[in-house]
């Protein structure tokens, strides 16, 4: 299937060319030095007018949608109570969803709100290097400088460690979900976590692996929330409202436990304990962590592929020379590589850019594909990655809408 170029939030061809340029070169990017800073006013102007940017619905044949939902249909089970795909492409917008948003009552849409977990690093990613344009961070300032001093004290490296390492998971420092942590959610689920509780899990855990190689760890974002809460004197909330949320009016973007979310979200469920029975573990709540830097906000899929849309316009959320940075990846291989808080995977249908999400009681992903100038998100509300992959329905519906790639 032909598509089209995705309409842009600016017509005038320059614009259009420096975006080309950003996407087509090679998919290992090097980042080069930031001009100027643009007023945050300009940027506010200019992501308003982003958020205007019309679509059209109903995009592909009636062949293809027939297979997309059999596929959706085919995803719900017992076990998987609800499923939802979002996509974007040149020559509008089609979703649907399968299944349910509560078992009790409730079908699940496609405009549903749901936990989007580590997709939550690429707002927080953007929220940095918009700190680095405006000036008040540098990427490659170590983080002893913008911590509470007794947190600062207690991370090893933590005066060698920098920011972009945090982004970019080079830190080597360990992921604070250990068993322990979970013991201690066990023993009080209810408990509101503080990032610098959190990261007290990771202490006397050893390096997880050597400083300046990728090691994903969870504790470089809760990390990145308390420098962004030192740099700017708000919380990473407000910040990402104050830049993202609100000049792209996404309305359906919230940071849970640290924000009211008019109307909720879906019911999420997951076997918790083990039984071999998924159980809702948003009702009663179950809190492991939510509302945190790494994984803390609730959105929709419409909202996120509006995000993407503009993090990969010139000068909507970043400069190109600033996304160039974010693109720049760390230990590529066949599989693919980690930027600064974006991932980069190359597939059948040429690279892709975004984030996989995995928190209890969903799992997620979005992908950007640069050369069809699509946009793709799948979530479930199920915590068990056994029981269904936003992944896999990904790529299968990639090849109901694209086809088969010529090898």
């Amino acid at each position: 299937m032909k598509l089209k170029k995705l309409t842009r939030c600016f017509a005038d061809t320059a614009r259009v060319a420096t975006l080309i340029i950003i996407l087509g070169g090679t998919s290992c990017r090097k980042g080069r030095a930031i001009e100027a800073p643009t007023p945050i006013s300009i940027r506010r102007q200019t992501q308003a007018a982003a958020a205007q940017t019309p679509v059209k619905a109903e995009i592909f044949p009636d062949k293809v949608i027939s297979q997309l939902r059999q596929k959706l249909n085919r995803s719900v089970s017992k076990d998987l109570p609800g499923v939802v795909l979002y996509v974007a492409t040149s020559d509008g917008v089609w979703m649907d969803g399968a299944g349910w948003a509560d078992l009790e009552k409730k079908r699940i849409q496609p405009t549903d709100r749901f936990r989007i977990a580590s997709l939550t690093k690429m707002f927080v990613a953007v929220v940095c290097l918009q700190l680095v344009e405006d000036g008040e961070l540098n990427l490659d300032d170590a983080i002893a400088g913008w911590l509470p001093k007794e947190v600062g004290d207690r991370i090893s490296n933590s005066k060698q460690i920098t920011i972009r390492q945090l982004l970019n998971h080079t830190s080597g420092l360990p992921d604070p979900y250990s068993k322990a942590f979970k013991q201690a959610v066990i023993a009080n689920p209810t408990h509101k976590w503080q990032a610098k509780e959190v990261l007290e899990y990771a202490e006397g855990r050893g390096a997880a692996a050597p400083r300046g190689s990728f090691f994903y760890s969870n504790a470089n974002y809760l990390l990145l929330e308390l420098i962004v809460e030192k740099a700017t004197g708000n919380s990473l909330a407000t910040e990402i409202r104050h830049r993202i949320t609100e000049p792209l009016e996404l309305n359906d973007t919230f940071m849970e436990a640290r924000e009211p979310i008019p109307g909720g979200f879906v019911q999420g469920y997951q076997d918790w304990n083990g039984d071999g029975t998924p159980e809702n573990v948003t009702k009663p709540l179950l809190n492991d962590g939510l509302g945190l830097g790494d994984g803390g906000l609730v959105s929709s899929a419409p909202d996120l592929a509006r995000f993407m849309r503009s993090l990969f316009s010139n000068g909507v959320l970043l400069r190109s020379e600033t996304l160039n940075q974010m693109m720049t990846l760390v230990e590529r291989d066949t599989r693919g590589g980690y930027g600064l808080g974006i991932t980069y995977t190359p597939t059948l249908w040429g690279e892709a850019w975004g984030h996989t999400g995995k928190t209890t009681g969903f799992m997620s992903e979005i992908l950007y594909f640069p050369a069809h100038d699509l946009i793709i998100v799948a979530w479930t509300n199920s915590g068990d990655s056994q029981q269904g992959n936003p992944s896999d329905l990904i790529q299968e519906s990639l090849q109901i809408i694209l086809g088969e790639p010529e090898r």
